[in-house]
């Protein structure tokens, strides 16, 4: 009896001692975040989504005091890495760099990709819109938007534009000009900006319609000739060009824009987390200096998710006028 006794005190003080150690296993467990995150990028290294990438990174390392590192995974408009990160752990240990190529472009221009951006995927913040600029040569006998308008329509298909790549945001933007402008322009494609800046200013193309941080220089310079750019309201890299709403195209927005998704099943409370820790990086000064003609954006994960429904709605009949789609 003696000996059950004492195997029966055994048992019970090492449950009772398991018992207290859970708790406090647990509670580690459930601290957010405790290791390495991982920020995928679905664009090429330098590039704007591997910019806002690297800052986000920055600002959560410090944030956080945990190395959170930047995953280059480019490709097929965003779409290789879109589907890598759709099949990671929904722990919020990988952030998707969602943006205008993976989110919504690429969706509306493929005929089939492997992920949904808003099935598989928790939109958790809106981080940055960069505007396109409508930049001219200087030889081009149009100075304003008003002006242009009448002389695409007074000689229609004459007029060219040049944009880095089918289906990206400037060859969209031009669509979209040309349709509610009631106007034919002749779209030009090119592999990249420097080409285009090149031909702009030996008047080799009239137009573009290209990302405007990337143009600024040349503008500020007096090489191109700004005409408008595509944001809302005046760009704080250009804020002396007029936008494209303000010149009559009532409504007009087109952005390249970057934000952070999670995988589906991510726990809301660090959905939560993430949106208030990164809305606190990019309202950093730091931040601000470097998306420096960027619009940093206030942005709930539900607020995200309408903007992602409204831009794939918008495009998604652009691309569909246009007739461009990738098998």
């Amino acid at each position: 009896m003696k000996r059950k006794t004492l195997i029966r005190g055994l048992v019970a003080a090492a449950c009772a001692a398991t018992l207290g150690v859970l708790p406090s296993m647990a509670a580690a467990q459930g601290a957010y975040p405790n290791r390495t995150v991982v920020v995928l990028s679905p664009g090429a290294a330098g590039g704007f989504t591997d910019t806002v990438s690297r800052l986000i990174a920055l600002g959560l390392t410090e944030r956080w005091k945990l190395p959170v590192i930047v995953e280059n995974r480019p490709g097929a408009g965003g779409t290789i890495g879109g589907a890598w990160a759709a099949r990671q752990a929904a722990d919020g240990y990988m952030l998707f760099l969602s943006n205008t190529a993976s989110d919504v472009l690429s969706p509306a221009i493929y005929k089939r990709i492997d992920y949904d951006s808003l099935k598989d995927f928790e939109p958790v913040i809106l981080a940055v819109k960069t505007p396109v600029v409508l930049a001219a040569n200087l030889d081009f006998p149009a100075t304003s938007v008003k002006e242009l308008i009448a002389l695409a329509k007074a000689r229609p298909g004459t007029i060219n534009f040049g944009y880095p790549g089918n289906g990206s945001t400037g060859h969209l933007a031009g669509a979209l000009f040309s349709s509610m402008a009631g106007v034919v322009l002749s779209p030009v494609p090119y592999k990249g900006t420097p080409e285009i800046m090149g031909n702009i200013i030996n008047g080799s193309i009239q137009l573009t319609f290209d990302n405007a941080g990337l143009w600024a220089p040349q503008i500020k310079s007096g090489r191109v000739r700004p005409l408008a750019v595509s944001s809302l309201k005046r760009s704080a890299l250009l804020p002396d060009v007029p936008t494209l709403n303000e010149a009559g195209l009532t409504g007009y927005e087109a952005v390249t824009f970057a934000g952070i998704s999670v995988p589906k099943g991510t726990p809301k409370e660090i959905i939560d987390k993430v949106n208030r820790d990164i809305q606190a990086v990019i309202d950093g000064p730091d931040f601000r200096a470097k998306m420096a003609g960027g619009e940093v954006v206030t942005s709930s994960p539900e607020s995200y998710r309408q903007f992602l429904i409204a831009e794939q709605a918008k495009w998604g009949a652009v691309v569909k006028q246009v007739g461009l789609r990738i098998d």
